[in-house]
């Protein structure tokens, strides 16, 4: 059995911790991470070997998931190799034996220095430096390129690529300071904050280029210290195929999404409840499941919403989505939700909210219906229309598909990446 290599803290992160708690340091190690890889003119006859790494699980379930499943995909139709690690790839050894020993040893070393532990952050300096060590192993001089899908994978692959110096792109799925802030999961002015945005920060700035799944996300890289030259957009395409429409007697609403606090549920059952009087054609089903389940079919007995049926989990959303006419995601914070895209393919009346990216998939008044986040009666408003409105629900659900098929493809995303990532061989 292998011994676990001692806990190495990054100066970067260590500084941060340092400069919070006011310990004062003798001397300040400095330490600068440069992104590497030039443009060139570009081979597109040169297969590549290519690397995607992520700080969560792979395979599993959710968009990034989804995300990293079509690109490797696609990349691999195109005649390129394509691998990809994720934490649950380790040996068990690795994550039953040494991540418990680097907690202990975070946990002892923030006890000494600072009087005081944060277990947010004994649990990530852990993780990071297993997967760290994990990485080492892979021999990641292999690849031409290296594509990080997460703000951890980054700040790792940042380091490690001061020796490799390979081309290093970065994709972030959602900002995770930001988000927690919002949601009350991290306390502003907080050590976690500090630690986490500088995690942030470093990754950017280790990047040869960032490729964003929206042009939403440029505000928040840019108070992380991205440039717009440092900037592309590539919007998500995913793989599906819908099936054929089938046709019932009843207008059918449906949303596919996780039951949580952000999806919006609960906003779709308040402006049902304004339109009682025009569902007695329409049935709602809500596929998914999650904290919000028990909440929310409580709530829709309340107001007496006789039509909404909850299915849980389902594993045949084409089918699903082949029987429903009108698709509703009332989200309140998103960034650009497959669901919404799959609705497009089969062929929705799509209703959803000017959250993150979906304005840059669904085009209001042309693609579908776009709502303020919580604004119910606006909500309530497009809901109608699409049930009252024969002609209308059915010519945004045509053009939507349309729109699907010229623009949000896997085959189409993966083009686009791939003349990228090109310009760096």
């Amino acid at each position: 059995m292998s011994s676990m290599p001692p806990l190495n803290i990054h100066p970067s992160l260590l500084s941060i911790m340092d400069q919070y708690y006011k310990v004062e340091r003798d001397n300040e190690e400095s330490f600068t991470i440069q992104p590497f890889g030039q443009k060139t003119e570009g081979d597109d006859s040169k297969p590549l070997k290519i690397l995607y790494v992520t700080f969560f699980q792979y395979p599993h379930t959710g968009g990034l998931s989804h995300y990293i499943t079509s690109i490797k995909n696609g990349f691999e139709k195109a005649g390129h190799s394509v691998d990809v690690l994720a934490p649950n790839h380790m040996s068990s050894e690795q994550l039953e034996e040494w991540v418990p020993q680097a907690a202990s040893e975070a946990r002892n070393f923030m006890t000494e220095r600072y009087g005081k532990t944060n277990e947010k952050i004994v649990k990530n300096l852990s993780f990071l430096h297993v997967f760290e060590l994990f990485l080492k192993e892979k021999n990641l001089q292999q690849y031409d390129i290296i594509h990080a899908q997460d703000l951890f994978a980054i700040f790792i692959l940042g380091h490690l690529n001061q020796t490799y110096q390979k081309p290093l792109f970065f994709t972030p799925h959602g900002f995770f300071t930001k988000s927690r802030l919002k949601f009350g999961k991290m306390q502003k002015g907080s050590l976690e904050e500090a630690y986490f945005t500088q995690l942030e920060k470093i990754g950017i700035e280790a990047s040869t280029e960032i490729i964003l799944i929206a042009d939403s996300f440029r505000s928040n890289l840019k108070e992380f210290g991205a440039t717009d030259e440092k900037m592309i957009t590539v919007h998500t395409g995913i793989d599906y195929d819908p099936l054929p429409k089938k046709n019932h007697e009843n207008i059918i609403l449906t949303c596919v999404s996780r039951l949580s606090p952000r999806k919006g549920h609960g906003l779709l059952l308040e402006a049902l409840s304004l339109l009682r009087e025009h569902l007695t054609n329409v049935e709602v089903w809500i596929v998914g499941d999650g904290v919000m389940k028990d909440h929310l079919v409580k709530q829709a007995q309340e107001l007496q919403l006789d039509n909404v049926i909850f299915w849980g989990n389902r594993n045949d959303i084409p089918n699903i989505l082949s029987m429903s006419d009108i698709y509703v995601l009332a989200t309140v914070n998103d960034n650009f939700p497959l669901s919404v895209m799959e609705a497009m393919f089969s062929q929705q009346a799509v209703i959803s909210t000017t959250c993150g990216g979906i304005p840059e998939m669904v085009q209001h008044e042309i693609t579908g219906i776009l709502c303020d986040p919580g604004n119910v009666e606006q909500l309530a408003h497009a809901i109608k229309r699409f049930i009252t409105k024969k002609e209308e629900r059915e010519r945004f659900a045509n053009t939507a598909q349309s729109y699907a098929r010229q623009h949000l493809s896997s085959h189409i995303m993966t083009r686009k990446m791939e003349r990228i990532y090109q310009t760096y061989i």
